[in-house]
């Protein structure tokens, strides 16, 4: 032991403050069985002093690969004999699958994403009990044909193990290609692409499987030994390269998917996303590779000597998961089933890519789901992962409120046929969905904000008094606001005019275009706007509700026969109603209220007839 080393020794039943306190008095102390992450990676010499003793001693793997294989009982025989288990299991795998799919009939090519995603999931659920399948037989064949020796089972797993994360790696690429079964094709793919990325996958997936192999066979025989590292190090770059190929050569395909004809109209950033999406995994290879590299030659403990492929797989699955979420989601059988449904997709998603963060950081050797008192880089990973939820959460909720307002926007305008012209009448819930979109998006964000920063360890009590503060202070020096916002809320309660229709009130006259929280836009027939507070409305007119009577007159001489004008009307009237161009503005048809008054030596004839709101003018 150096003669520099400190060893506190804390009791069994210490608090958590106590910890934190010595944690903080040492900041450099590293606990018991903790590897010293941030000394290791930011000391580049220690990292150079371990590649060199790795090069200085990869001489002596293979005296360890004689002295391992000689160990085995049975020596090579019983190598053999685990490629015996494994291929009578692949067969008897095969066996069954064939024995299911001559039993399920062939489906039809399905019209919508919701029928391929259940098609989909269907095939690779069953493809994945066959991988479990797989597994049990050759178990039970390798304990009944391999000596009764735990090393020789626990060599067996370690071979078995790379071999099932390759199948499972081409069958998550099948399901989403599925080269030549249209049914259940997850992504937009041609035929010929599919088959080519398929293929593709398939010997990248062979390649690493190989090199985990060699991996598993390196490490049972000298461990993370220093004649083993530089092996070990040779496996991981050629694994990283081989993932690095992989998705350079999809980039093409994947981004002529996410754009497709749509480049014109998407957002700039997504298109520049769509375009550049590669790049984020190779970022995420290099990393991963440079972390399990430094963990191999002992910088970064017994955690962080894994393979890259689980690294690169997880972030890949949780990638198309996201996309395939994202895309059911706006289907219209998806859309039709309600704002709740809308809300759980989103709220999937959002846990899906939290849940991918904290997994990665699992598999770099970092919990943060260690307790927030525990302090250092944990707490605050601990910390972030709380506050990511919360935020997920947040979001979630403000889609399905907004989903769920939409959607009763839509159902109520489906019910009030709106006109035109001078404004016919509206939807009324219309009118309020703006406001409750706002207020909702406000609470919510406030809400969602409060609790992440709580969550961070923020305290937001100073912050909850200030808004207060500011809140009373903005109520005494508004009240004219206020007058404006109560006289708003009354207005909308007692529905006295929506959105579409032609109101009249003290402050000006036109159809009302917008409604805030404070005020309300008409335009002009002539074509000016007008911006009324709610307070200074006053009595409104509202000439856009239900019907419209109009009445006019006509002089007739005083000789004329008045009953003969009421039939003439009566005619005019139902040929008025029989007009196609007129079908559903007339309510009531003209008619004739005989002479109303005497102008000199005339009669004045009154006529008069019912439409709907707007139309009266047409008619």
């Amino acid at each position: 032991m150096a003669s520099d080393q400190i060893i506190v020794t804390l009791p069994s039943d210490a608090s958590p403050d106590l910890i934190a306190r010595v944690r903080d008095a040492f900041p450099e102390a590293v606990a018991a069985g903790e590897a010293p992450v941030e000394t290791a990676i930011a000391n580049p010499m220690a990292l150079e002093a371990a590649l060199a003793t790795a090069v200085s001693s990869a001489g002596g793997l293979g005296p360890l690969l004689a002295t391992w294989s000689s160990s085995i009982p049975g020596g090579p025989v019983t190598l053999l004999l685990i490629g015996l288990a494994l291929l009578l299991a692949y067969g008897a795998e095969r066996g069954l699958r064939a024995l299911i799919e001559s039993r399920l009939p062939r489906k039809q090519d399905p019209a919508s994403y919701a029928e391929r995603l259940r098609n989909g999931l269907f095939w690779l659920g069953g493809r994945l009990l066959l991988v479990c399948f797989f597994v049990v037989v050759a178990r039970v064949i390798g304990r009944t044909i391999l000596p009764p020796d735990p090393g020789l089972r626990e060599l067996g797993l370690g071979l078995l193990g790379p071999i099932v994360l390759g199948r499972v790696i081409i069958i998550f690429i099948a399901a989403l290609t599925a080269p030549g079964e249209p049914q259940r094709r997850l992504m937009g793919f041609e035929e010929g692409t599919a088959a080519r990325i398929l293929q593709l996958a398939t010997v990248i997936a062979s390649i690493v499987v190989g090199l985990r192999l060699l991996r598993a066979i390196v490490v049972d025989a000298a461990g993370t030994a220093p004649e083993a590292q530089l092996a070990l190090v040779a496996f991981m770059i050629v694994n990283a390269v081989a993932a690095a190929i992989f998705f350079l050569s999809i980039r093409k395909p994947v981004t002529a998917l996410m754009i497709r004809e749509d480049e014109g109209v998407m957002p700039g950033w997504r298109v520049w996303s769509a375009k550049n999406w590669h790049w984020g995994f190779l970022l995420l290879i290099l990393i991963d590779a440079s972390l399990k590299i430094v963990g191999i030659v002992g910088l970064l403990g017994p955690d962080a000597t894994g393979g890259a492929g689980h690294v690169i797989f997880t972030v890949l699955v949780a990638t198309l998961l996201v996309a395939a979420l994202g895309t059911l989601r706006h289907e219209p059988e998806i859309e039709r089933m309600g704002s709740l449904v809308q809300g759980g997709l989103v709220l999937v998603e959002g846990l899906a890519i939290v849940g991918t963060a904290v997994l990665l950081l699992l598999l770099w050797g970092i919990n943060p789901l260690t307790p927030p008192e525990t302090g250092g880089l944990a707490a605050i990973l601990s910390r972030l992962v709380e506050a990511s939820v919360i935020i997920v959460v947040g979001i979630a909720l403000w889609r399905a409120v907004v989903a769920l307002i939409s959607g009763s926007a839509d159902d109520d305008g489906a019910e009030d046929d709106g006109g035109d012209g001078m404004g016919g009448e509206g939807s009324r819930i219309e009118t309020v969905v703006p406001i409750l979109r706002g207020f909702a998006l406000t609470l919510i964000a406030v809400t969602t904000g409060m609790s992440a920063l709580a969550a961070l360890g923020i305290n937001i009590g100073p912050l909850i008094a200030s808004a207060g503060v500011v809140g009373l202070a903005i109520g005494f020096g508004a009240q004219k606001l206020v007058t404006d916002v109560i006289s708003g809320l009354f207005y909308l309660y007692e529905d006295a005019f929506r959105l579409g229709e032609y109101v009249v009130t003290d402050g000006g006259k036109g159809t009302v275009e917008r409604i805030s929280i404070r005020s309300a836009t008409i335009r002009h027939h002539n074509g000016p706007i007008y911006t009324i507070p709610f307070s200074a409305m006053g009595t409104i007119q509202n000439h856009s509700r239900d019907y419209v009577v109009m009445k006019f007159s006509f002089a007739v001489p005083d000789d004329t026969d008045v009953e003969m004008v009421r039939k003439l009307v009566k005619k005019a009237g139902q040929e008025l109603a029989a007009d196609p161009e007129l079908d559903g503005k007339l309510i009531a048809p003209l008619k004739s209220q005989g002479a109303i008054s005497i102008r000199g030596r005339s009669f004045e004839i009154g006529c008069k007839f019912t439409a709907k709101p707007g139309d009266q003018f047409v008619i």
